[in-house]
């Protein structure tokens, strides 16, 4: 007869991590707890995404290793329901990124979603620049995909391993390569 105690300690740790994480944020700034982030297990790590202001919908498979940048909370970080979260992406949520239902995201996918040379000569020629996500429903991104500001990938479309998508990319599609570029439509 199973009583369930391994999934009891699992819900245990992920409250005291969250409870840990809490700590470090009242003492030291949120900066400094979300560091703690990315070295927690799945559970912990949703648990605290969605105390921390990230919207998460139901059956959603988050891995462990996110990294976040550019927030003092997650609330620009929105996932519909049923989504996979691969290991070790990367998300700079300067601005909102949105991934709505049935969306698979492979391991070390990136997205960024703003530009700043802030400290370059350069920022005068190209000023900074912020503007969010969305990666619409049913679509999968492949391994380390990168994702860039102001870009919507179409419902039901297929991102290539590898891919650098730096514009938005109709329903229905398959694309690759860097820069991305529409491939071939899938039906």
């Amino acid at each position: 007869m199973k009583l369930g105690l391994t999934r009891r300690f699992r819900t245990l740790v992920a409250h005291v991590n969250t409870f840990r994480f809490a700590v470090r944020r009242k003492l030291l700034g949120f900066e400094y707890a979300n560091i703690l982030l990315s070295r927690l297990d799945k559970r912990s790590t949703e648990l605290i995404l969605r105390r921390n202001g990230a919207q998460i919908g139901r059956q959603c498979d988050i891995e462990s290793g996110l990294v976040f940048h550019n927030c003092m909370d997650y609330s620009n970080l929105k996932i519909g329901d049923n989504c996979h979260i691969g290991k070790n992406c990367f998300f700079d949520l300067k601005s909102s990124v949105i991934i709505e239902d049935n969306v698979v995201i492979s391991m070390r996918c990136n997205f960024i979603t703003h530009t700043d040379l802030e400290k370059s000569p350069l920022s005068k020629i190209y000023p900074a620049e912020t503007s969010g996500i969305r990666i619409r429903e049913n679509c999968y991104l492949g391994i380390n995909a990168t994702v860039l500001k102001g870009v919507t990938i179409g419902k039901g479309s297929i991102v290539g391993a590898n891919a650098l998508v730096l514009k938005s990319m109709p329903s229905g599609a398959i694309i690759g390569g860097v820069p991305a570029r529409k491939l071939k439509d899938i039906l």
